[in-house]
């Protein structure tokens, strides 16, 4: 599931086509299918096959009322449910892959480049308009920062999260004009996270390091930190609904390693287990508490993708939260309803 639309209806996408599904019912009805070519829509039906060439989508944003983008084949797709149709908006840049999240607003959708960035490229975050115009809102310059992993919107601006390893990354806070981004927390690997949200003033967030110990933690807005829980895995993924903040661990291998880690893995350092377990902070007390967990399945991480569960965009009037499992036991490929 990509979107929830309404609480009522989900937008879907199987095998290169998009669906509009009756949560209740199951009910599927067909929407568009994207441009791609035969070869790779019929390979795609390969549930395997897809794991490897990554054909399924990373993340969507909705645009307006039937218009969503959505990241997929390092693209950035416009599907409109009104009209059925799915046309490109933009490619992503040299040496990017896919956006991992898109941050919707009243005026649009923003979104920031993500990938290897191997060759340490300008990084710059996007901003697609209503009229479907996109333009740069910042840039960090090149050999600064590796790549974005998202961007929240707060009261008075932005909440930025900016990954890996370099000094640079971090957590930032930005205002409403983009005209100024100040590094909060930077430098150290407890400040790289991926999944966070504004609370009571601070910021509330899951570490994403590969090699050192998670945790959920919370800095206040006067810069005071807090560890509410320790993680079993580095956090991806997370999504906002009615009561709680979820979050979803991921099985990863150790950073580096060369070709042969392609097949021999070893899990990072900052991954306890081969659980993809997710977890909720309670909005009342912060109150933490395991609700799901599923067992990463025996097909290479770096080949066939790691063990992770993805969160459908949309939920946050939702007592319930819908999610698909990817690269576990059981459940891979599935789209399921989690009560909380």
């Amino acid at each position: 599931m990509l979107y929830i639309i309404d609480g009522h209806t989900g937008l879907l996408c199987k095998q290169m086509s998009f669906f509009l599904v009756d949560l209740t019912t199951h009910e599927e009805k067909f929407i568009c299918t994207l441009p791609v070519g035969k070869k790779t829509a019929i390979l795609s039906r390969s549930r395997l096959f897809s794991r490897l060439k990554r054909l399924e989508p990373k993340c969507a944003g909705r645009l307006s009322e039937t218009e969503f983008v959505v990241s997929l084949l390092r693209t950035c797709w416009l599907v409109d449910v009104a009209k059925k149709k799915c046309t490109k908006l933009c490619d992503n840049p040299t040496g990017f892959s896919e956006v991992i999240n898109f941050c919707s607003v009243e005026d649009g959708i923003l979104w920031g480049d993500y990938g290897r960035n191997a060759e340490n490229r300008e990084v710059k975050i996007y901003h697609l308009g209503k009229d479907q115009r996109i333009s740069v809102v910042h840039s960090f310059p090149s050999g600064t920062v590796r790549h974005i992993h998202n961007i929240v919107e707060r009261d008075n601006g932005y909440v930025l999260f900016v990954g890996d390893n370099e000094a640079k990354a971090g957590i930032y806070l930005v205002n409403k004009e983009w005209t100024e981004v100040q590094p909060w927390k930077t430098g150290q690997q407890k400040y790289r996270a991926v999944v966070g949200f504004p609370y009571n003033g601070g910021v509330l967030y899951a570490t994403d390091s590969v090699e050192t110990e998670n945790h959920i933690r919370y800095v206040s807005e006067e810069g005071e930190e807090t560890i509410l829980a320790p993680l079993n895995g580095s956090c991806i993924y997370g999504c906002e609904t009615k009561k709680y903040y979820l979050f979803s661990t991921t099985v990863e291998p150790h950073e580096g390693g060369g070709k042969l880690s392609l097949v021999f893995e070893k899990l990072g350092g900052g991954i306890k287990n081969r659980d993809v377990t997710i977890v909720a902070v309670s909005k009342k007390d912060l109150f933490v508490r395991q609700v799901a967990s599923f067992r990463k399945d025996v097909w290479p991480m770096k080949l066939f993708q790691y063990g992770r569960c993805i969160f459908a965009g949309g939920q946050k009037e939702m007592n319930t939260a819908w999610c698909s499992p990817v690269a576990c036991n059981k459940y891979d490929g599935r789209t399921i309803k989690i009560e909380l």
